[in-house]
């Protein structure tokens, strides 16, 4: 059994000293006992020796003298000495002459444990001149010795008892005075394990300097230790909350964490994998990533041979979900080596890429949809216009130049007006679709073909010569004229009229293409229409007379010779002038030449652009500011993009600045609402323009065309007005007319008002402004503010 120590350092001093001091203690008294025993046994020899020499001369004279009473009786007296337990006499054949023996106390136990060799019987032989008489034996008594040791254990055991307990008080005594220092440091390492390190303090300086040093040395740890201890704890906060930080990231990170091991086993993954593929992370540990893929070429990628070669790259993975779906990665993976340089595996991510791969696929669309918007018509999927010019540029510069033929045909389809008046929007769009689908489906030796106005076609053909274009023209004529419209009411046939130029014949530069195209298709129409012309010298006197026409206009507009005249537009209520519309008059001789005598032909030779700008441009400086000018535009031009581009700069420029503009174009020139149309309308309001529709009543009246022009000013066609006093159903139309305006919150204005009665009749029926000779002829602009002033509502 184990003795429990002593809990402090001092007790266990203490125990150890006691210990020792009585081993010491011990030792030195079995010492002292040990000696006094010698000498105790020492003595009693002695005395029995002594007594032994006193009494065997007088036994052996009572032997040698045979006086056996006289034996008896000294033997007795020799007996009766207390130190003698026994005496026996016996003669020399050994017979027992006396013998006497006393109870007497047996020997002492610490007699028996050191006997030391002590014989408790004395003998010795009786002679008598050299004659053996017999042997004396004494037996000593052991009460004496007993008390003696007795006597003597008692005195060792107070001597040891004073010793010890000397001892033990010096030695108490001077382990205090050792160990009391102790107790701090103690006291520091018990406030140290239970984390109070501001008690810490150094010894005082009675102390020893061995026990200096060691508290020194000990407040140094603590103060290290503290400091250790803050690190510590601000290290371990730190490393739980990026732990915490990485965990929620790893859990919650949108991209799959993925490691590999060599051998291309998954490692690891986080839970989004499980999200993505459905694939649960204990059936896909310790796997080999290749089974979660598609394809076999990416499988063999992840082979044990394969992986280390991969390095760091980015691979787009086809991976099979866990319902057989296929998911898109991108996998970005970086190589991983052990500290001697082996390939250890892969450490990489995995990103859902199918909305990207959507994305991309929806983006790539949308640009080759936006592509095929800018470069096609929307209506009828061909090439627009713009796109056309780029193309037959490209095309004239790549054929001329290796000495090959371009021919264009230019398409017009006959009495498309009448078909829109007549049948409506819908039939005449669909019209031009089928033109643009027998065109595109036709074989036109490589041809390409694009819409280039309203109602006109172009097909470009490379490599032909003269006879093979007309007779693509006429093939296209032949298929334009088997095409059929099933109406509501019976079937409407389409004809067309076609114009055939070669480049480089008839020109070498797209534009004298186009005007040679132009001119032939403009004979096929003088001639009767729904035919192939092919531009030739013996066209005859009707295209020398369109050249001298356009000859005439260019001349006219290089040396300025087209004017502005002004019409005054009234409010019938005041009578007051309320603006000017702008009309274009060519110089010919001593006279002006209204607009309806070379307009058309200007619009065939592409010169109405150019003539609509110089007008506005004329009218706004040769105008004072605060003038309301009704500009006419020709729907022709909008259809040239730059020429979008040009009437913006002049309507923001200097010269318009301080003009009330109201841009006006009739009614019967319009074809389909195009976006791009309505677009440039928004962009011309925002310029501070308003719209005005001309000649209202004669063309396809519809409510939706209001509907999405929604012009300020509506001009009621004069038609209607100059029978408006003697015909009841003009006058009815007249008040339509002025009714729709209102409902669509524009301004009415009458045209051709001649007289007195047609201009109250008109105020009769609200409407507001009227324009006529009655008011005023049309006159040059010098005329109207050269010498006048004008009063202005």
């Amino acid at each position: 059994m184990r003795l429990p120590l002593p809990r402090s350092l001092h007790m266990r001093i203490m125990a150890g000293m006691a210990v020792l001091q009585l081993c010491a203690v011990g030792l030195f008294s079995f010492y002292m006992l040990t000696q006094l025993m010698s000498n105790e046994v020492t003595n009693r020899q002695a005395l029995g020796h002594k007594i032994l020499a006193l009494a065997g001369t007088s036994v052996e004279s009572l032997i040698a003298q045979h006086n056996l009473p006289g034996l008896q009786q000294y033997m007795s007296r020799v007996a009766a000495d207390e130190a003698i337990s026994s005496v026996t006499v016996k003669d020399a054949q050994g017979g027992v002459l006396y013998r006497q023996t006393k109870n007497t106390q047996p020997q002492h136990l610490v007699t028996r444990l050191l006997q030391n060799g002590e014989k408790p019987e004395v003998a010795v032989e009786l002679r008598s001149d050299g004659v053996p008489l017999g042997l004396m034996t004494v037996r000593l008594s052991s009460e004496l010795l007993n008390q003696n040791i007795d006597a003597l254990l008692y005195n060792v055991m107070y001597l040891v008892m004073i010793l010890l307990a000397v001892d033990l008080v010096a030695s108490a005594l001077l382990i205090k005075y050792l160990v009391a220092p102790l107790g701090p440091l103690a006291s520091m390492a018990r406030d140290i394990s239970m984390g109070n390190l501001d008690t810490i303090m150094p010894a005082s300086e009675s102390a020893s300097e061995e026990m200096r040093h060691l508290s020194t040395a000990f407040v140094g740890s603590a103060k290290l230790m503290r400091k250790q201890i803050v690190a510590l704890e601000e290290t371990r906060a730190l490393i739980s909350q990026n732990e915490l930080r990485l965990r929620n990231l790893v859990n919650n990170i949108h991209e799959v964490l993925l490691e590999l091991d060599d051998l291309g086993n998954v490692a690891f993954l986080n839970k989004t994998w499980t999200e993505l593929t459905g694939h649960t992370l204990e059936s896909s540990l310790r796997q080999p990533f290749s089974t979660f893929l598609v394809q076999p070429a990416q499988q063999a990628q992840f082979s044990p041979g394969m992986l280390s070669q991969m390095g760091e790259s980015a691979l787009q993975l086809e991976v099979r979900a866990s319902d057989g779906r296929s998911l898109w990665m991108q996998m970005n993976a970086s190589p991983q080596y052990d500290d001697r340089g082996k390939f250890a595996g892969l450490i990489s991510t995995l990103v859902d890429i199918n909305e990207n791969r959507q994305v991309q696929r929806l983006q790539q669309e949308y640009q080759e949809r936006l592509y095929r918007q800018s470069i096609t018509d929307p209506m009828t999927g061909v090439y627009n216009r713009r796109h056309f010019d780029d193309l037959l540029d490209n095309l004239l510069e790549l054929n001329l130049a290796k000495g090959r033929q371009v021919a264009l045909v230019i398409i017009d389809i006959d009495g498309f007006k009448f078909i829109n008046d007549t049948y409506g929007h819908p039939v005449g769009d669909e019209v031009l679709k089928l033109i643009a689908k027998a065109l595109t489906t036709g074989k036109h030796q490589g041809g390409a073909v694009a819409r280039i106005a309203g109602d006109e076609f172009a097909v470009i053909l490379q490599n032909v010569t003269d006879e093979q274009a007309t007779n693509v023209a006429k093939q296209i004529h032949r298929n334009i004229g088997e095409t059929v419209i099933n109406l509501a009411v019976g079937q409407l046939q389409v004809q067309a009229s076609l114009g055939v130029a070669v480049a480089p014949g008839h020109g070498k530069t797209r534009q004298d293409l186009m005007r040679a195209a132009d001119v032939a298709l403009y004979h096929a129409k003088k001639s009767g229409r729904n035919r192939v012309d092919t531009l030739s010298r013996d066209v005859g006197d009707a295209i020398m007379d369109i050249f001298s026409q356009g000859f005439e206009l260019r001349n006219a507009l290089a040396g300025g010779m087209i004017a502005p005249f002004l019409q005054p537009i009234i409010e019938l209520s005041t009578g007051e002038v309320f603006a000017y519309e702008v009309l274009t008059r060519l110089k010919r001789g001593d006279e002006y030449v209204v607009a309806e005598n070379f307009v058309t032909i200007a619009e065939d030779l592409g010169l109405i652009r150019d003539m609509d700008l110089f007008i506005i441009k004329q009218a706004l400086n040769l105008t004072p500011k605060g003038v309301h000018l009704f500009l006419n535009i020709s729907l022709n031009s909008f259809y040239a993009p730059e020429f979008s581009r040009q009437l913006r700069q002049v309507l923001l420029s200097p010269a318009a600045h301080g003009h009330a503009i109201t841009i006006e174009f009739t009614e019967r020139q319009t074809t389909h609402m195009s976006d791009d149309f309505l677009r440039f309308f928004d962009e011309l309001r925002t310029a501070g323009c308003k719209i005005a529709l001309d000649d209202f009543g004669v063309g396809y009246s519809t409510y939706g065309y209001l509907r999405q022009l929604r012009p300020e000013f509506i001009k009621i066609d004069g038609s209607f007005v100059q029978q408006l006093l003697g015909n009841q159903q003009d006058a009815k139309i007249v008040e339509q007319i002025k009714e729709l305006s209102d409902i669509f919150e524009a301004s009415s204005i009458a045209e051709h008002v001649e007289n007195e009665e047609t201009s109250k009749r008109l105020l009769e029926m609200g409407v507001k402004y009227g324009q006529g000779y009655y008011f005023g002829r049309p006159k040059h602009v010098l005329d109207c503010f050269g010498k006048k002033d004008v009063k202005l509502a």
